[in-house]
């Protein structure tokens, strides 16, 4: 991506943090989590569904099963965004991370009948490229944006998935199958105004006693599924690709109550 203030952004990034975070329906696993499948509709322009979690807390106190919070400090999930076109070395890979992430997790005390997640984040909370972040991923990101270079990529990124009028992104799993460990989760996530539910198969750990669920995996998401082009400029010479890759470990904790 080009530097300075004019760092282009790749539109619907963010929307693939929310996937990502999606995986916080699993406890830890080993294995990479890839998505495997997409289909997409149009909704009204409502970013939130209705929310499962007072059903959830119902069947806590019933005893048949467990209700969890995400707990955003002790997860991680980052984005990379991958440069392209004949100009791209003029440019910068990006790591994005989601600092906020919130929602809940519910796991029934036995089988899959009624596990769920809802999860969401604000846009503008979306961290952009710091050291850390960089650091160890080779020399494809060895690069080191100034602040300028973050200052102007947030910006852009703002403006480019219309944040503003758009601040959020929600998503709620639309169904749950397979057998612990396995899932396939699909998630239905809603942003800029549409629906696209996505298939995620998650490798689980149940948690035992008050020990926090925890998901780690990875996953690609083509913006292009979402409806959005990615962003290019000078008829193409620089450009960002259309896959974007997701390393996700996400912890959640036992919840007396909803967030």
């Amino acid at each position: 991506m080009p530097r300075g203030p004019r760092t282009p952004w790749i539109r619907g990034a963010a929307a693939a943090a929310i996937v990502a975070a999606a995986l916080s329906v699993a406890g830890c696993g080993s294995a990479p989590i890839v998505a495997t499948a997409a289909t997409a509709a149009s909704t009204p322009d409502a970013e939130s569904p209705p929310s499962s979690c007072p059903a959830w807390l119902a069947a806590q106190q019933r005893g048949e099963g467990r209700l969890y919070r995400v707990d955003a400090a002790g997860s991680q999930v980052r984005i990379h965004v991958f440069r392209a076109g004949r100009l791209a070395k003029v440019g910068h890979n990006h790591v994005l991370g989601i600092e906020r992430l919130e929602g809940q997790v519910f796991l029934p005390a036995d089988g899959i009948a009624g596990a769920g997640v809802e999860l969401g984040f604000r846009l503008d909370d979306v961290g952009i490229d710091k050291p850390e972040w960089r650091a160890g991923l080779g020399p494809e990101f060895a690069s080191v944006p100034t602040a300028s270079d973050v200052a102007g990529t947030r910006t852009n990124m703002l403006r480019a998935i219309d944040g503003e009028r758009f601040p959020a992104i929600s998503m709620h799993s639309a169904a749950v199958s397979g057998a612990f460990p396995v899932l396939a989760v699909k998630l239905a996530v809603r942003w800029h105004g549409q629906l696209r539910e996505i298939d995620v198969p998650v490798r689980v750990v149940r948690p035992s006693g008050d020990a926090p669920l925890r998901a780690q995996g990875a996953l690609v998401l083509r913006q292009s599924e979402f409806g959005i082009t990615p962003f290019s400029v000078f008829g193409g010479l620089l450009a960002i690709q259309d896959e974007l890759t997701v390393d996700v470990d996400v912890a959640a904790r036992p919840a007396a109550a909803c967030d």
